[in-house]
């Protein structure tokens, strides 16, 4: 595929992002902000110029992609998009410099939740666009991974795979618009009802709304200061944690149980392996809050558990989670969610793949001439298989060190050099504040190379870290 097929789908992109800023704008009207809203829509229709100018430029292309076309358009996605998104942080008064509204916009968009910014002292336009860009950002991680992810399985492993979503050579640019809209419209059909929900239990709309947007997304960030449980009662506290929950689960399950609505999909979708298991992780945090904080603290360590294993990182009370060494909340955030999903990390079913190969390799032990397949989920999984996730956690775990590394040459000591590392590339900036109540560290006090290895390792988490390291294969570039 040619370089005219790539610019003709980041044409199409800019033109989504305009058309997300006009609704913003619209929003901005609705609340008497006429100068935010009138910066909004000036942002939008620049945006939809400089799209139409791409698409005018290449509508002659041809219609047909090539696999290393589609992973560059991915690349270029998360390197052009949040950029142009980011713009609206600087101009309607929000962040003081370019700079740091770059980090607001990566950081929006990519879901990580990690911010610089008071919400106290933003316009409710701006607050809703932080919330909107993450629900943008949400479904664009959760199509790439359907449609360009699994059709060219390019994590080798087939733990991407669904049987709803197929793809054939020639086609995965139509597919992305029919899996963009299907993935949309699951996702705010669910905001909506979490939505009405919260309303109903007695939050305020504006925030009922940008929580649901940000929560479906697993976004963690809020339009107010502090704690869950000074803004929404228990009620509403448990719709919005159900809401994150949903947001980490595979959405092709999601789409098997909201399309044939029957009390079997609905066991299916608790039972799923990977959500069994993100269901345990959330359990092993109840347990561990209990055990560190007290017992008093089972309510509100529950709701916690829920937000941090569905990678939000909301937090229902100031004592509960937080109580939980660090170590323990780092290794959580990098795990992350399910496959298919908003969720950033590892993903649940690549460290069930890799435990279920140790048990067999341990069986081994006792009779080496043994031949033992490995079976998962009915499935024999040849070893070669599991090569490819041996290389992922080996290629997570190398730009987790060379992100602390990085972070650690720009000034940061040890201990948050970790905890940001980890926060950034596994997509879930509430960790920082988590794991380090001690130092005061927060992300206003980052200076500008901090915000770019931070950012960077945002988009690394979010891309898949094997596409972002196939960048330094010459092959790939001579392609």
């Amino acid at each position: 595929m040619g370089m005219l097929r790539i610019l003709l789908w980041l044409g199409y992109a800019l033109l989504v992002s305009a058309t997300f800023m006009a609704i913003a704008a619209c929003v901005g009207l609705l609340m008497l902000e006429l100068r935010e809203a009138g910066l909004m829509l000036s942002l939008a229709i620049l945006s939809g110029l400089v799209g139409a100018l791409m698409l005018t430029a290449s509508f002659r292309t041809t219609s047909r992609e090539s696999a290393s076309g589609a992973i560059l358009f991915l690349m270029l996605f998360w390197s052009v998009v949040p950029l142009v998104c980011a713009m609206p942080f600087y101009v309607l008064g929000g962040t003081p410099s370019i700079g740091t509204a770059l980090f607001e916009g990566v950081s929006t968009m990519t879901t990580t939740g990690a911010s610089t910014l008071d919400p106290d002292s933003l316009s409710d336009t701006l607050l809703f666009w932080r919330a909107f860009l993450q629900f943008f950002g949400g479904v664009s991680a959760a199509t790439f991974a359907v449609v360009i992810l699994a059709a060219l399985n390019l994590t080798g492993t087939g733990i991407h795979r669904s049987g709803l979503f197929t793809f054939r050579t020639g086609e995965l640019f139509p597919k992305m618009i029919r899996i963009g809209r299907l993935v949309g419209a699951i996702y705010l059909f669910l905001a909506l009802v979490a939505f009405v929900l919260m309303v109903m239990a007695g939050t305020e709309a504006f925030t009922a709304l940008c929580l649901a947007l940000s929560g479906i997304s697993t976004g963690g960030l809020q339009p107010f200061v502090g704690p869950i449980s000074n803004v929404l009662n228990p009620f509403a506290a448990i719709i919005l944690a159900l809401l994150c929950l949903f947001g980490a689960f595979n959405v092709s399950i999601l789409w098997d149980f909201m399309r044939i609505r029957r009390f079997r999909q609905f066991l299916k979708l608790i039972v799923h392996v990977e959500h069994r298991g993100l269901l345990g992780i959330a359990a092993g945090l109840v347990i561990l809050t209990v055990i560190f904080a007290e017992l008093s603290s089972l309510g509100a360590g529950l709701l916690d558990a829920i937000f941090f294993a569905s990678s939000a990182g909301y937090r229902y009370d100031v004592i509960s989670i937080d109580m939980v060494p660090a170590p323990v909340l780092i290794a959580v955030a990098l795990i992350g969610g399910s496959a298919l999903s908003t969720a950033g990390g590892i993903k649940v079913i690549r460290l069930l793949l890799l435990f279920r190969h140790l048990g067999t390799d341990m069986a081994r032990l006792s009779h080496p001439s043994r031949v033992k397949p490995i079976e998962f989920r009915s499935s024999a999984i040849g070893d070669d298989e599991f090569l490819s996730i041996w290389m992922y956690f080996f290629g997570y775990s190398l730009c987790f060190a060379v992100g602390a590394l990085a972070l650690a040459a720009s000034g940061l000591n040890l201990q948050d050099s970790l905890a940001t590392s980890a926060a950034s590339l596994s997509n879930m900036g509430p960790l920082l504040d988590m794991t380090l109540p001690a130092s005061g560290l927060r992300y206003q006090d980052f200076n500008g190379l901090q915000m770019i290895v931070s950012g960077g390792l945002m988009l690394i988490g979010r891309v898949e870290v094997l596409v972002a390291l196939s960048l330094l294969i010459p092959a790939n570039w001579q392609q």
